[in-house]
């Protein structure tokens, strides 16, 4: 095992080909779950009362079938940037070549990953078919609307987690369009590193796409989504500040599991999911593991060094602590000049300006966050 701190930083050998990459940029369907119907066989549509006999309306954005969402926890100002809503009245973020004016072109963004707004919170559907059903078609309706109306934009196909046969066919089936980047993994009560997951993460290294994981606003609410530790919070300030939990345990079950040993081609993206825990649960799980070998003989590495290769963080939400020192030692011991990708979280209420993120950051490691970690972690595909 090497000491990882001892490694030097790593180093450009080529100029970037983009100027800035946003690796958490949210579209919002129009009509909501009625935008599916022409992906949709008649039989799924009368399955999820997206047929004929039921009246779909997009006024204020409703929608006829609620993927599971949190109702508990409201932000009384709202989650989407009004000043996002384009020139028709649709949704904030729910046309393509509006968010392409204001937000690729207003910020100088090359490359936009997109991750679905509407189905994060697929994992918490009880039904492992109908969530292949509209991971299935929530695919096709991505590709056809925003992957052909910019070439700036990259898509993030999402699978239903319950099923992980359905699961690894739908990356098989949709990953042959290169548009698509990574896969959208909605999180379960069913813990990363656990086997459950192995036929995902197999199909996903297979094509060589990330796996990217996201808040999905139904943690600690519903039974199959990711619980909360300490039980349930009281406010939606307690609720958004403890999502951190969830990421935390992911990272650590990836690791113990001997995942990364498993899959040695995976990545994880670990989007707005915080990065001041970092140091901590590495630290931990180092120490810990030197003293606990006999439990999981399969790691062979240093943990800080398994997270180091193969997970990557988002920027959205940064730290932002009165002294830019802490910010920097906290980014070096999170390997940010590896590990770290810019995100604007576009267009939620807590969307990251790019110039006031990236001005926050060292020099060199800025360079690598705008554009060049993101490339080494998507690949070819971007």
């Amino acid at each position: 095992m090497t000491e990882l701190l001892d490694q030097p930083a790593a180093e450009d050998v080529e100029p970037s080909p983009y100027r800035l990459v946003d690796c958490d940029v949210h579209p919002i369907m129009k009509g909501g779950m009625g935008d599916l119907r022409p992906y949709l066989s008649k039989a799924a549509q009368r399955r999820l009362g997206l047929d004929e006999r039921r009246r779909l309306t997009t006024a204020g954005h409703r929608e006829a079938v609620s993927i599971p969402r949190n109702l508990l926890y409201v932000n009384q100002a709202g989650v989407l940037r009004d000043d996002a809503r384009a020139p028709d009245g649709s949704a904030p973020g729910a046309d393509p070549a509006f968010t392409a004016r204001q937000l690729l072109d207003g910020n100088g963004i090359d490359r936009a990953v997109l991750i679905g707004g509407e189905v994060l919170g697929l994992g918490a559907l009880p039904d492992p078919d109908a969530a292949a059903v509209i991971a299935s078609a929530y695919n096709d309706w991505l590709a056809q609307t925003w992957l052909a109306a910019d070439d700036r934009y990259r898509g993030t196909l999402v699978v239903g987690a319950q099923d992980p046969a359905l699961a690894a066919r739908e990356i098989r089936r949709a990953g042959q369009d290169e548009r698509f980047v990574a896969v959208l993994l909605p999180l379960t009560n069913i813990l990363m590193g656990e086997r459950h997951y192995y036929p995902i993460y197999e199909a996903a290294a297979e094509l060589g796409l990330p796996v990217t994981v996201h808040p999905n606003s139904g943690e600690g609410i519903f039974r199959t989504s990711p619980p909360m530790a300490g039980g349930t919070p009281t406010y939606y300030v307690e609720w958004h500040t403890g999502l951190s939990q969830v990421f935390q345990a992911n990272v650590i079950s990836l690791v113990c599991h001997g995942v990364f040993e498993r899959f040695p081609n995976l990545k994880v993206v670990v989007t707005e999911g915080g990065i001041g825990w970092i140091p901590d649960v590495v630290w931990r799980l180092d120490k810990n593991v030197k003293g606990l070998r006999d439990e999981v003989p399969w790691i062979t590495r240093l943990p800080s060094e398994y997270v180091a290769d193969h997970v990557r963080f988002t920027t959205q939400p940064l730290p932002e602590p009165k002294r830019r020192s802490h910010l920097h030692a906290l980014l070096e011991v999170a390997r940010a000049d590896r590990t770290l990708m810019f995100s604007s979280d576009y267009p939620h209420w807590d969307f990251d300006e790019p110039l006031h993120v990236l001005t926050a950051l060292p020099p060199a490691t800025r360079e690598r966050v705008k554009a060049r970690n993101a490339i080494e972690t998507y690949g070819d595909r971007l």
